[in-house]
């Protein structure tokens, strides 16, 4: 978190109350995978993806990384009945925790889950999506391993609409894009670079959390 200490927790008091169903995840994350639970969004960025969802009045979500669900079950709750939520991971035991939450709460109808690499996820959409198999998306959201960013980007401009939305996590990495010294932070503070000239979209970058960056695609 880069927030001064007790800010986000600020926040979280003066909003809308969150679902009960999110501290349960979050304990599961825990004992599940203790050494990486904080890569869940956090439950301010949750309901920023909720809102947008709503505000949009999207249908169609991709998103890239399942890890255990939290994300996706913010996409659920706001998806209408007839919405559906396509995600992307590699790793089956952490979907397996996503998958059964999804189940307990009868969203499991409502949810896509290709396990497998993203890329080979990524190509077989494009595929369908050229072919008229598989309408457009009206939202993406990216939060998978950083080094493939600009991919998924590229991937998520021929799989969503224009006018849909792109949403990215992590783009801030703490602060360290200010002095990108690892491979992620480098990764991402390229990605970040390449956003500002990019015509292609209307973007900005959010200082919640970690970083959560909006692109509209015009």
């Amino acid at each position: 978190m880069i927030f001064r200490e007790g800010i986000e927790k600020y926040c979280d008091e003066h909003s809308s109350l969150s679902d009960p169903l999110f501290r349960e995840l979050e304990e599961e994350t825990r004992a599940f995978a203790p050494k990486v639970a904080h890569m869940q969004v956090g439950t301010i960025e949750g309901r920023l993806l909720s809102l947008l969802t709503r505000l949009s009045g999207a249908t169609r979500i991709l998103e890239f990384g399942t890890f255990t669900g939290c994300s996706s079950l913010h996409f659920l709750k706001a998806l209408p009945d007839n919405g559906k939520l396509t995600t992307l991971d590699i790793d089956e035991k952490a979907v397996a925790v996503a998958r059964k939450f999804w189940s307990s709460h009868g969203w499991e109808s409502k949810v896509e889950s290709l396990v497998q690499d993203a890329h080979a996820s990524v190509s077989m959409l494009i595929e369908e999506v050229d072919s008229g198999k598989r309408p457009l998306f009206d939202l993406a959201f990216i939060d998978a391993d950083k080094s493939s960013y600009e991919d998924y980007f590229r991937a998520s401009m021929k799989l969503v609409k224009k006018g849909g939305l792109i949403i990215v996590d992590n783009t801030l990495w703490s602060g360290d894009v200010l002095n990108p010294q690892d491979k992620a932070a480098k990764a991402i503070h390229a990605f970040n670079e390449a956003r500002r000239t990019d015509v292609r979209v209307e973007s900005l970058l959010l200082p919640i959390r970690d970083g959560v960056s909006l692109f509209q695609i015009l």
